[in-house]
């Protein structure tokens, strides 16, 4: 068993089970007697019941809101549209479930040559702690819409949404085994990942974990869909609209706590406008309210595990020995109630130098660092200056620059006088060490489906 505690006063919430290989064994073997009839059933009927799903999940809402908000520390406002979100993703998925279309080839009158997209069978998917809803729901609902069984395993620290989504499986009639939720650490995953009866795995976590899993998927030739870490950058050019712009930064590194593998943890200024940026953004930084994430007005909870804020904590630490300067910090709480909670104080630091641990490794915890560039080559070098890959951030009012600009950023997205926008009809993925394999859109239907070739003879 495992405790799960409460990263808001860090008091223990619950105890959970941790399967170990047993555990496993049963769960694969329940999806392996489901995975037949649940690729053969009416592609319209399998999507209505995933929609059923949705449906359930948004009139339990603030049931999943309550629930993700006390096992995370997000603020209510964040969960909640997190969980309407991953609905709408059930919904979505739903709808595409009798759309996965084969394509006719004419290879000549004597042959009738077709093309069937096919599920992979039992899929695993591994989450992390930082959005336990909204990854749960991003992999599991595509791959059942194709047909595939899904076992989910999430992170052991937050799985309490992910046990509440089987509620709802099993309330709405989903057969046993097509869709099942098993807990526990890193024993339960290795043996989900390396069983040969699973044909499929996507993960979204570390990437060190994400190199081991790509490792022992390939001793079995078994395909593979990583979303790793980020070291989003985001570039700002003096003919942006400054208001507009320093909101979206904020948001997109102080949201969740700065816990979000697409987080814009590195700004890069140009010169002109260096100071000025420098200034509002430790106004904005200083003002942010950091407190219990159940009450109105919260702009930042805590981090989601002691472990996540004590790395923070060092490594605001280690950038300062590095020659780091703290230009701005939020306050911590003042309730007494919260002191055994894991909060950290968001940060914004000016002068890191390029090569140290802050600009090049991912923090997971809400810190920006601020840096200068005076030629868009070198605004570009900055950005695709690490080894990651997964976003990227530019705000310009120049049309040309845009498009100049973002096909140069080595990303797997790029937003333009936005951050953080996502939507399960568009790809999203990264390259480089932050990954590879598209989920979203109809690149969901090319990750969670094989494709066969068929050729008929028209010969008598």
């Amino acid at each position: 068993m495992s405790v799960v505690y409460s990263p808001i006063d860090g008091s223990a919430l619950c105890d959970v089970p941790d399967a170990g290989r047993a555990e496993v064994d049963r769960a694969l073997s329940r999806a392996q007697a489901a995975q037949e009839e649940w690729a053969q059933l009416n592609p319209t009927r399998r999507g209505r019941l995933l929609c059923d799903v949705g449906r359930l999940m948004e009139s339990r809402a603030q049931e999943f809101v309550e629930c993700e908000t006390g096992n995370l520390g997000a603020p209510v406002e964040v969960t909640r549209a997190s969980v309407l979100r991953a609905a709408s993703t059930f919904t979505y998925f739903g709808g595409m479930a009798d759309k996965v279309l084969g394509t006719v080839i004419p290879t000549g009158s004597e042959f009738h040559t077709y093309t069937r997209r096919e599920p992979y069978g039992i899929v695993v998917a591994i989450v992390p702690w930082n959005a336990p809803i909204i990854f749960a729901t991003k992999k599991m609902a595509p791959a059942l819409a194709m047909g595939n069984v899904c076992i989910l395993k999430p992170a052991q620290e937050t799985p309490l949404s992910a046990l509440l989504l089987q509620n709802v499986f099993d309330e709405c009639g989903v057969p046993p085994g097509v869709a099942q939720v098993l807990t526990g650490g890193r024993e339960t995953g290795a043996a989900l990942t390396s069983d040969d009866r699973v044909g499929l795995i996507v993960f979204t976590g570390h990437d060190k974990t994400g190199i081991a899993i790509a490792k022992a998927a390939a001793e079995r030739l078994i395909p593979v869909a990583l979303e790793l870490g980020g070291k989003s950058a985001q570039l700002l050019f003096a003919d942006a609209d400054l208001d507009r712009a320093l909101k979206g930064i904020s948001h997109g590194i102080f949201e969740n706590c700065g816990q979000a593998c697409i987080a814009g943890s590195r700004l890069i200024v140009e010169e002109p406008i260096y100071a000025d940026v420098v200034d509002r953004l430790a106004q904005r930084t200083t003002a942010l309210k950091v407190g219990d994430p159940r009450l109105a007005g919260t702009d930042v909870g805590p981090q989601a595990t002691a472990t996540q804020r004590d790395k923070t904590v060092r490594m605001i630490d280690q950038a300062v020995a590095d020659g780091a300067r703290i230009v701005a910090q939020a306050d911590l709480p003042a309730d007494s109630a919260l002191s055994d909670g894991y909060y950290v104080r968001p940060t914004v630091l000016a002068d890191a130098v390029h090569s140290t641990q802050i600009v090049q490794e991912e923090v997971f915890g809400p810190v920006l660092t601020v840096s200068s560039f005076g030629t868009e080559e070198e605004a570009v070098l900055a950005a695709n200056g690490t080894e990651y890959g997964l976003a990227a951030g530019l705000w310009t009012s120049d049309s040309a620059r845009v498009h100049r600009i973002a096909a140069r950023l080595v990303a797997g997205t790029v937003w333009v006088n936005t951050y953080k926008n996502i939507s399960d009809l568009v790809p999203f993925g990264g390259v480089g060490r932050s990954g590879y394999g598209r989920e979203g859109g109809t690149s969901a239907v090319e990750l969670y489906t094989r494709v066969k070739s068929v050729w008929v003879s028209q010969v008598s």
